[in-house]
């Protein structure tokens, strides 16, 4: 890695109860699913400036998603770059379909905003 290269830090989406979506989604998942994504966050945060398709790809206004895939599933983790040194993980889905879905897209999107507000407001602390 280029010594000048800074780390990125990946950070769950936290609404203003405190609960994480992403974080309760990879709950529901079975172990061996759930330590190889927390592998390719780890990844994604360290090689942020160098990872490409098949991991990860870009969907639209500044949204990416970090690709897994398990036997039967695509697991998808929508995230955005945010506050120069952050990636924000905002949603999470088991992909059905050729694209990920309009709604969990708008989802992402919202998320976003609301995450961008809440941090602005100092409703929520960065790590």
């Amino acid at each position: 890695m280029d010594k000048n290269t800074i780390d990125k830090k990946a950070i769950f989406y936290i609404d203003e109860e405190g609960d994480s979506p992403v974080e309760e989604f990879l709950d529901r998942l079975d172990e061996s699913a759930r330590a190889k994504i927390t592998a390719r966050i780890e990844f994604l945060g360290k090689h942020w400036h160098q990872v490409r398709r098949p991991l990860v790809d870009y969907l639209e206004n500044g949204l990416y998603e970090l690709r897994v895939q398990f036997a039967k599933d695509k697991v998808r983790v929508i995230y955005a770059y945010m506050f120069k040194d952050y990636i924000v993980l905002l949603h999470g889905i088991i992909k059905r379909s050729a694209k990920v879905p309009e709604n969990d897209k708008t989802i992402a999107k919202q998320r976003r905003i609301h995450f961008e507000k809440l941090v602005k407001e100092g409703r929520v602390k960065l790590p």
